[in-house]
């Protein structure tokens, strides 16, 4: 299992690299530079996001007992942690880190690239992910699809939009 926690993060370091590759490949074209404009927001993305897929993926190993790849998914419904308050919290983790590696290198290749990304992949995760994870969990998962955004968590606590 540790081992496919490990091979994750290689592949997120992989997909960091493409993209701060993207951004130099692309020299000019689409670059911004303000200096600490561009890199104190996007560090804190970069870090922030980060430290969300950290602590969403070491909530699905000590709480879900799996790991975030299907080869070996959780055992149990993770409704805790950064779970409370979305269910794709490492999805918004990377999506975070992603964008804040192109503020931080002043590329809007990069940006523009990673929101087409997350678009297309957030389709597929509410229709695929979405569908799977009712058959597996039931009715529990059903319940926790009503409270819990799906995936920017909720800045009101009074206001119920579980699409997104």
């Amino acid at each position: 299992m540790r081992r496919m926690i490990i091979l994750f993060f290689l592949g997120l370091l992989m997909m960091a690299a493409i993209a701060v590759g993207i951004g130099e490949a692309c020299g000019l074209w689409g670059s911004f530079h303000a200096g600490v404009f561009n890199q104190i927001p996007g560090m804190a993305l970069t870090v922030g996001g980060l430290a969300l897929i950290v602590w969403s993926v070491r909530s699905q190993y000590t709480l879900g007992k799996g790991t975030p790849t299907p080869r070996v998914p959780t055992q149990r419904l993770v409704t805790q942690g950064p779970y409370g308050y979305s269910r794709n919290p490492m999805t918004l983790g990377a999506l975070l880190m992603y964008l804040g590696i192109g503020i931080w290198i002043g590329s809007g290749i990069v940006i523009i690239l990673t929101l087409v990304v997350f678009i297309v992949l957030l389709r597929f995760i509410y229709i695929h992910e979405t569908r799977e994870l009712v058959e597996r969990f039931g009715n529990e998962y059903v319940e926790y699809q009503q409270k819990t955004p799906f995936l920017f968590p909720r800045v009101f606590p009074g206001y119920k939009n579980s699409q997104f």
